[in-house]
């Protein structure tokens, strides 16, 4: 925050140098406008946080766009008692601000200083961005607990409002409903509907649970699912001995909406990940939470940067208890340009595994398959197109996972942990699939370990946003929450996979593909039967409507 006001007051000095009246002025006039915001904000943000329980972000402004509405829901006494504030506030900062700062009267300067204020103006580009390191500054860089609470207190109000606005609109971006509402949730309610009992294939109802999420884990290298022979030979003969999920698709097309999709059930957007949002985010449902009720012990590894793309606040907020990112290793194991390679993050994981006390939920997500394809080891594939860089750090990836299930089956948990690996999206390559393609979002998903009792093939279509209920429904916990979730080893009449992409969506059936394009209105490509249409817009409608009222 400091960043953006330093670098306005900075290029007013630098511009306005001819006159040190006129720049005292300007500096004056902003400075007071700057504490009036800020006195505003702060006020705001006590009142409603006890009703929100979230520090203020853009939402007041949706409010504003209906004054009246607004100010009816106002007592007279909230009103004086908000105004008296902000003027006490306002007042007491700005007299400090003409004692302490305004007493030191600019003077006109020569015309070097202008290009030191300049080059200040340009400096304050870096605390804005939040330093050197991959992830930009996000509200995620504070979050430092479990207590959401603690994290919330943690925040730069009058950053995170700001932060808020700029990225509102894409966060809040309304698509036109496409069928009558009322049609739309008779069709969601038949779509989502189950039939029948569900197989039990776990030896009991609270295992250990490992799920190993995998960076760019296409189908399209995985040969059991019809992909490309020997790229993941560990994958191969892992999905021999477990349950595998042969038409499973990735919710979205990046690792943040990955992620959501997986750990809460809940799909991807067509325009910003909801993890951009803490307010919304936190109104998730989460798998490790329920888990977490249940007696679970959660940790999250990841060997990059946990602050990248907000996740470190998702997964505070989603109930993980313990976080493991490049952070907690050794600096001469950070070789990637995204953090520690795979290999010692797996064995992190395999080490801890040792000491770790029943039941417990761990995740572990990799980066090394991730653009650049940089690994610690001589490339399976010589050549460097990226399709070869793209196959050899998948084959690297798979070797950790072989090594880490070669390792992990002498050890006492084995017999009692149920491990479940996927992917967190699709990829382009190899071939280059087209963006809106079903191909593209074709992941795997595997089920194995000692507490799984049945092996073999389920073929229902699904998506990630269906583990929440697979999972939780063997566990005997609760799944209502998860409004958007199938179980997909439960009998349907009716499955399907839903999907997007930037301005658009793809929707799956046993039989039928249909892809819509938000910007033309028209389909990418047709469906064979009217129903799939309707269906596909009747989800997306009962969606949208639940995700801008989050």
């Amino acid at each position: 925050m400091t960043g953006y006001l330093v670098m306005l007051a900075s290029l007013t000095t630098g511009i306005f140098f001819f006159s040190g009246k006129i720049t005292g002025l300007i500096i004056k006039t902003y400075s007071a406008f700057i504490l009036l915001g800020f006195s505003v904000i702060i006020l705001a943000d006590m009142e409603l946080y006890r009703h929100w329980q979230f520090r203020i972000d853009a939402t007041p402004l949706f409010f504003l766009m209906s004054p009246r509405e607004a100010m009816a829901s106002l007592e007279t006494k909230q009103l004086v008692f908000f105004i008296s504030g902000v003027l006490i506030i306002f007042a007491s900062s700005y007299y400090c601000f003409n004692i302490f700062v305004h007493k030191i009267k600019p003077k006109k300067t020569h015309w070097l200083n202008v290009l030191l204020f300049l080059l200040i103006a340009a400096t304050n580009i870096i605390p804005i961005r939040g330093g050197f390191g991959l992830a930009s500054m996000n509200p995620g860089k504070v979050y430092f607990s479990h207590q959401v609470f603690y994290n919330h207190a943690a925040l730069n109000v009058g950053w995170n409002f700001l932060h808020s606005v700029l990225k509102s609109e894409s966060m809040n971006r309304k698509y036109p409903e496409y069928i009558q509402d009322e049609t739309a949730k008779q069709v969601f309610e038949n779509i989502m509907a189950e039939n029948g009992d569900a197989i039990n294939v776990l030896n009991n109802s609270r295992p250990n649970i490992v799920m190993i999420i995998l960076e760019g884990f296409t189908s399209k290298v995985v040969e059991p699912l019809g992909g490309l022979n020997d790229i993941t030979p560990g994958l191969n003969s892992l999905a021999e001995e477990g349950l595998l999920f042969t038409q499973f698709y990735a919710s979205g097309d990046r690792s943040n909406k990955g992620l959501i999709a997986i750990l809460s059930g809940f799909p991807a957007q067509s325009s910003q990940s909801v993890i951009k949002s803490v307010s919304k985010v936190s109104k998730l449902p989460s798998i490790t939470r329920h888990l977490r009720a249940d007696g679970y012990h959660s940790t999250f590894y990841y060997g990059g940067d946990i602050d990248f793309s907000n996740i470190r606040a998702y997964l505070y907020q989603s109930g993980f208890q313990n976080i493991i990112s490049q952070n907690d290793f050794p600096g001469s194991l950070k070789k990637s340009k995204w953090g520690v390679h795979d290999e010692y993050v797996f064995e992190r994981l395999s080490t801890d595994l040792d000491t770790t006390s029943s039941p417990f939920f761990r995740v572990i997500f990799t980066l090394s398959s991730h653009e650049p394809f940089d690994i610690p080891c001589e490339p399976r594939f010589p050549g460097n197109t990226k399709n070869e860089r793209f196959l050899s750090s998948i084959a690297y990836t798979d070797f950790c996972l072989a090594d880490f299930f070669q390792k992990v089956r002498t050890k006492p948990i084995y017999d009692n942990t149920l491990f479940i690996i996927l992917a967190d999206h699709g990829h382009r390559l190899p071939d280059n699939t087209p963006y809106y393609e079903p191909l593209k979002f074709a992941v795997p998903m595997l089920w194995l370990g000692g507490a799984l009792k049945t092996k073999g093939i389920i073929d229902r279509t699904g998506s990630q946003t269906d583990l929440a209920k697979t999972l939780l429904a063997r566990l005997n916990l609760e799944t209502e929450e998860f409004r958007f979730s199938q179980d997909l080893i439960a009998s349907s009449s009716n499955p399907f996979t839903y999907y997007a992409f930037n301005d658009g969506f793809g929707f799956l059936t046993s039989d039928d593909v249909f892809i819509w394009d938000h910007v033309s209105r028209t389909p990418i490509q047709a469906c064979i039967n009217d129903s799939t249409s309707i269906k596909a817009f009747s989800f997306f409608n009962i969606y949208q409507q639940y995700f801008l009222g989050l």
